[in-house]
Protein backbone atom coordinates (compact mmCIF):
# COMPACT_ATOMS: atom_id res chain seq x y z
CA UNK A 1 0.00 0.00 0.00
CA UNK A 2 1.41 3.39 -0.93
CA UNK A 3 0.15 6.41 1.74
CA UNK A 4 0.02 9.66 0.22
CA UNK A 5 0.98 12.87 2.47
CA UNK A 6 -0.07 16.13 3.77
CA UNK A 7 2.84 17.34 2.90
CA UNK A 8 2.86 19.79 0.50
CA UNK A 9 6.81 19.60 -0.67
CA UNK A 10 6.52 15.94 -1.04
CA UNK A 11 4.91 16.91 -4.59
CA UNK A 12 8.19 18.32 -5.52
CA UNK A 13 10.07 14.99 -4.86
CA UNK A 14 7.72 13.20 -6.83
CA UNK A 15 7.46 15.47 -9.91
CA UNK A 16 11.00 15.54 -10.12
CA UNK A 17 11.98 11.84 -9.03
CA UNK A 18 12.41 11.00 -13.01
CA UNK A 19 14.41 14.12 -13.58
CA UNK A 20 17.54 13.20 -11.96
CA UNK A 21 20.59 15.47 -11.65
CA UNK A 22 23.55 14.96 -12.85
CA UNK A 23 25.06 15.67 -9.21
CA UNK A 24 24.12 13.83 -6.56
CA UNK A 25 21.25 15.64 -4.13
CA UNK A 26 24.13 14.19 -0.87
CA UNK A 27 27.19 15.64 -2.33
CA UNK A 28 25.40 18.42 -3.11
CA UNK A 29 24.69 19.20 0.43
CA UNK A 30 28.32 18.19 1.34
CA UNK A 31 29.49 20.72 -1.20
CA UNK A 32 26.66 23.54 0.24
CA UNK A 33 25.50 23.41 -2.97
CA UNK A 34 21.67 22.52 -2.06
CA UNK A 35 19.83 23.50 1.08
CA UNK A 36 19.64 21.03 4.00
CA UNK A 37 18.56 20.32 7.75
CA UNK A 38 22.01 19.12 8.61
CA UNK A 39 22.37 17.94 12.14
CA UNK A 40 26.01 16.54 11.97
CA UNK A 41 29.09 17.21 9.50
CA UNK A 42 31.93 15.38 8.81
CA UNK A 43 32.95 11.95 8.04
CA UNK A 44 29.36 11.01 7.94
CA UNK A 45 26.26 13.58 7.54
CA UNK A 46 23.50 13.21 9.61
CA UNK A 47 19.82 15.14 7.80
CA UNK A 48 16.73 15.27 8.40
CA UNK A 49 15.05 13.92 4.86
CA UNK A 50 13.02 16.80 3.49
CA UNK A 51 10.47 14.17 2.23
CA UNK A 52 9.55 12.09 5.15
CA UNK A 53 7.79 9.31 5.79
CA UNK A 54 7.19 10.27 9.62
CA UNK A 55 8.34 12.94 12.28
CA UNK A 56 11.97 12.33 12.82
CA UNK A 57 12.90 10.90 9.64
CA UNK A 58 16.49 11.00 9.60
CA UNK A 59 18.95 10.10 6.88
CA UNK A 60 22.75 9.00 7.52
CA UNK A 61 25.28 9.23 4.55
CA UNK A 62 28.69 8.88 4.40
CA UNK A 63 30.58 12.26 2.85
CA UNK A 64 32.54 10.18 -0.11
CA UNK A 65 30.13 9.11 -2.69
CA UNK A 66 29.31 5.49 -2.17
CA UNK A 67 26.88 3.74 -4.56
CA UNK A 68 27.02 0.31 -2.86
CA UNK A 69 27.64 -1.29 0.67
CA UNK A 70 30.43 -2.89 -0.48
CA UNK A 71 32.40 -0.14 -1.55
CA UNK A 72 32.60 1.57 1.78
CA UNK A 73 35.89 1.19 3.86
CA UNK A 74 35.46 -0.57 7.26
CA UNK A 75 36.43 2.54 8.85
CA UNK A 76 33.76 4.34 6.97
CA UNK A 77 31.36 1.26 7.71
CA UNK A 78 32.06 2.05 11.19
CA UNK A 79 31.62 5.44 12.00
CA UNK A 80 28.29 4.72 9.75
CA UNK A 81 26.78 2.52 12.25
CA UNK A 82 28.21 4.12 15.52
CA UNK A 83 26.46 7.61 13.88
CA UNK A 84 22.77 5.34 13.38
CA UNK A 85 23.53 4.67 16.95
CA UNK A 86 24.00 8.07 18.17
CA UNK A 87 21.08 9.53 16.03
CA UNK A 88 18.68 6.20 17.61
CA UNK A 89 19.59 7.88 21.00
CA UNK A 90 19.01 11.22 20.10
CA UNK A 91 15.83 10.58 18.40
CA UNK A 92 14.82 8.38 21.71
CA UNK A 93 15.54 12.15 23.80
CA UNK A 94 14.00 14.77 21.78
CA UNK A 95 10.69 12.65 20.37
CA UNK A 96 10.14 9.69 22.33
CA UNK A 97 9.32 7.46 20.01
CA UNK A 98 7.91 3.86 21.10
CA UNK A 99 10.00 2.35 17.85
CA UNK A 100 12.03 2.78 15.03
CA UNK A 101 12.37 1.52 11.09
CA UNK A 102 15.63 1.54 9.98
CA UNK A 103 16.68 0.67 6.43
CA UNK A 104 18.92 0.49 3.16
CA UNK A 105 17.98 0.10 0.12
CA UNK A 106 20.74 -0.33 -2.65
CA UNK A 107 19.87 -0.04 -6.40
CA UNK A 108 16.53 1.14 -7.89
CA UNK A 109 14.70 -1.84 -8.13
CA UNK A 110 15.08 -1.64 -3.92
CA UNK A 111 13.57 1.81 -4.02
CA UNK A 112 17.36 3.65 -4.20
CA UNK A 113 16.27 6.77 -5.49
CA UNK A 114 19.31 8.09 -4.32
CA UNK A 115 22.65 6.84 -5.53
CA UNK A 116 24.47 7.19 -2.85
CA UNK A 117 24.40 5.20 -0.09
CA UNK A 118 22.46 5.80 3.07
CA UNK A 119 20.51 4.69 6.34
CA UNK A 120 17.00 5.69 6.82
CA UNK A 121 16.19 5.97 10.14
CA UNK A 122 11.94 6.23 10.50
CA UNK A 123 10.62 6.84 14.43
CA UNK A 124 7.67 5.00 15.02
CA UNK A 125 4.98 6.54 17.83
CA UNK A 126 2.37 3.51 18.29
CA UNK A 127 -0.39 5.43 17.10
CA UNK A 128 1.25 5.61 13.46
CA UNK A 129 -2.31 4.62 11.76
CA UNK A 130 -4.68 6.94 12.61
CA UNK A 131 -7.62 7.56 10.99
CA UNK A 132 -6.67 9.40 7.54
CA UNK A 133 -3.82 6.58 6.90
CA UNK A 134 -6.66 3.76 7.09
CA UNK A 135 -9.68 5.28 5.19
CA UNK A 136 -7.27 7.66 2.66
CA UNK A 137 -3.86 6.31 2.60
CA UNK A 138 -2.95 9.65 3.53
CA UNK A 139 -0.12 10.29 6.20
CA UNK A 140 -0.47 13.63 8.26
CA UNK A 141 2.57 15.10 9.75
CA UNK A 142 1.80 16.45 13.32
CA UNK A 143 4.62 19.20 13.38
CA UNK A 144 6.36 21.32 10.44
CA UNK A 145 10.18 19.99 9.26
CA UNK A 146 11.42 22.91 10.59
CA UNK A 147 9.94 22.96 14.46
CA UNK A 148 11.47 18.68 14.62
CA UNK A 149 14.65 20.26 13.07
CA UNK A 150 14.86 22.65 15.75
CA UNK A 151 14.34 20.10 18.91
CA UNK A 152 16.96 17.77 17.34
CA UNK A 153 19.36 20.58 16.64
CA UNK A 154 19.21 21.73 20.07
CA UNK A 155 20.73 18.15 21.18
CA UNK A 156 22.78 17.90 17.90
CA UNK A 157 26.14 17.65 20.27
CA UNK A 158 24.75 13.92 20.98
CA UNK A 159 26.15 12.76 17.26
CA UNK A 160 30.08 14.02 17.90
Amino acid sequence: MYLSYLWTDRMKWIKNYKKKSKECVFCKIVNKKEKAFVLKEGDVYVIMNKFPYNTGHLLIFPKRHVKDFDELSKEELEKLFVTTQKAIKLLKKVLKPKGFNIGINIGEVASASIEHIHIHIVPRFGADAGFMEIFDSTKVMPEPLEKTYEKLKKLSYLLE
